[in-house]
């Protein structure tokens, strides 16, 4: 009982050997600890770290192409919008001219037009003139006939003579002929 009665007094030493063996770590655990570290760094870099670093490696190079490909992308729509306002610029340029041409063509046939009726205009009134001068022959003739019908009878009744109507219509075309 002895043994026993001395572990029981000592339980202080007992308490401090094993404590301070938990916090002071021996060298055997820490050449294992590091043995199994740098183990199970290899292990990883071979099997892990490589194909991860690899992995990251083309996803980087695929984000980089993507970013490449945006950026290309986006200087191609910019030029696709300046062409699109200089081809606009064009379209509206060419509309213009065609407005202009339009109101040249317009102002021109209006001219032609104009120009058309007015020798259609003089036409009619020289045609007219005509028709005018022609009625004023007529009338003149008429008027000479009649004249003359006047004159016949006005020396048949001066004459008291009696002239047939032969010799009346010969009459008749003397006298105009005179007049």
């Amino acid at each position: 009982m002895a043994q026993s009665t001395s572990t029981v007094q000592n339980p202080s030493k007992a308490g401090k050997s094993e404590g301070h063996h938990l916090f002071a770590p021996e060298i055997e655990v820490m050449i294992l600890t590091w043995v199994a570290f740098f183990s199970l760094l290899g292990i990883l870099s071979k099997y892990a770290w490589n194909p991860i670093l690899s992995t990251l490696r083309v996803r980087e190079d695929s984000i980089r192409t993507a970013v490449e490909e945006a950026a290309k992308t986006k200087e191609e729509y910019l030029k696709i919008g300046d062409k699109r306002k200089q081809v606009l610029s064009e379209a509206d340029q060419q509309a213009k001219a065609i407005v202009d041409q339009g109101r040249e063509a317009s102002i021109k046939n209006a001219k032609i037009i104009e120009e058309k009726t007015k020798q259609q205009a003089q036409i009619i009134m020289e045609n007219a003139q005509r028709e005018i001068a022609a009625e004023q022959e007529k009338a003149v003739v008429y008027l000479k006939e009649m004249s003359a019908n006047t004159a016949v009878e006005l020396a048949t009744r001066i004459l008291r003579e009696s002239l047939d109507a032969e010799k009346q219509k010969k009459v008749n075309n003397t006298l105009i002929d005179e007049i």
